[in-house]
């Protein structure tokens, strides 16, 4: 008994330590911060306007960024999605035929997408089409080579009508692409999941996805790994979100190395938000810091490079003010 009060009182304290190395601090922005685009170079949205943020000699400030329009979407292309761009045999995808079958509106509005289309580096063109019973609820597809062959699949949210949401995995096969794999289904109407990271976590050289089942309602966070031309859970934990219901923000979450062991950790919000938790993967899914938030995290989170090789994380707030948790002194 004695021994398991003591490891239980050692592990709180090695917590403690870990959280106090690293700090939070206001970043002054121009006007009310209203978004993070952290495929952009953690390009910030502040008052309409776009800045950079810039990090000299341990002092954090923001730049004018430029004017930069948005890129043209493809014809019939799921409004306020993204095209994903791919360096392999994949040139670009995107979700497209927008429907209105799935009522749930949890990403702004009804429209979500009834196919995904895929241009190969040859310039032919396919589309994965699904039945009526499903829609990808999703705005990005998300490419990956997750199987070690060499060639991309694509990870995209996949909504079942009656049976809630599942990660799918679309790759080639016969010279066809298709749904591959996919998690179990929420198992309910209008439950979702969100991808949280994609990356080596577990430090065995094979690709791992992160995701939050239900990050509303439940706020489950799980690790998936190919394994057997499938998808099999190896880790979860509670208490973590990466979506706001409504808002179209879905990288409320970001990858990297933030205790330096040289193996990927996700940075990403408490369920209630008013924290931000790393998180490591090895051995298991535990919880390496725990910073609190000045106010409760709304954007998505952008992973900053630092000087000495250092990574923060930059996200906006709810009261508009911009936030940069980073390693202390």
């Amino acid at each position: 008994m004695r021994s398991a009060l003591l490891a239980a009182f050692l592990v709180l304290c090695t917590g403690a330590a870990q959280a106090a190395e690293w700090q939070v601090q206001k970043v002054p922005a121009p006007a009310r911060v209203n978004a993070i685009d952290p495929s952009r170079d953690a390009r910030i949205d502040a008052g309409g306007l776009s800045y950079k943020l810039v990090v000299k000699d341990r002092q954090p400030r923001v730049a004018y960024g430029g004017d930069e329009a948005a890129p043209e979407l493809p014809e019939n292309a799921l409004p306020h999605s993204r095209v994903a761009v791919g360096t392999r045999d994949i040139a670009r995808a995107w979700l497209a035929n927008p429907t209105n079958r799935l009522e749930h509106a949890v990403l702004g509005d009804k429209a979500t997408a009834g196919s995904l289309m895929i241009e190969t580096r040859d310039g032919k063109t396919q589309t994965v089409a699904l039945k009526d019973d499903a829609v990808f609820e999703d705005l990005s597809p998300r490419l990956v080579d997750i199987n070690g062959d060499g060639h991309d699949e694509i990870v995209v949210v996949k909504s079942y009508l009656k049976r809630g949401s599942a990660l799918a995995v679309i790759g080639l096969r016969n010279g066809r692409y298709s749904i591959i794999a996919e998690t179990p289904p929420t198992g309910e109407p209008n439950r979702w999941l969100n991808p949280a990271g994609i990356a080596d976590f577990t430090g065995d050289g094979k690709t791992d996805i992160a995701l939050v089942r239900m990050p509303h309602t439940a706020g489950e966070l799980e690790l998936w790994t190919w394994r057997d031309s499938g998808l099999v859970k190896t880790g979860e934990l509670g208490d973590v979100t990466n979506h706001i219901a409504g808002m179209r923000a879905l990288d409320m979450s970001a990858v990297g190395d933030f205790n330096g062991d040289g193996i990927a950790d996700l940075a990403i919000p408490s369920f209630d938000r008013s924290r931000l938790r790393l998180i490591s993967f090895v051995p298991q899914p535990h919880e390496i810091a725990s910073i609190a938030l000045p106010a409760k995290a709304v954007t998505n989170l952008a992973r900053v490079d630092l000087e000495q090789n250092a990574s923060g994380i930059a996200l906006g707030l709810a009261d508009g003010s911009l936030a940069l948790a980073r390693p202390a002194p």
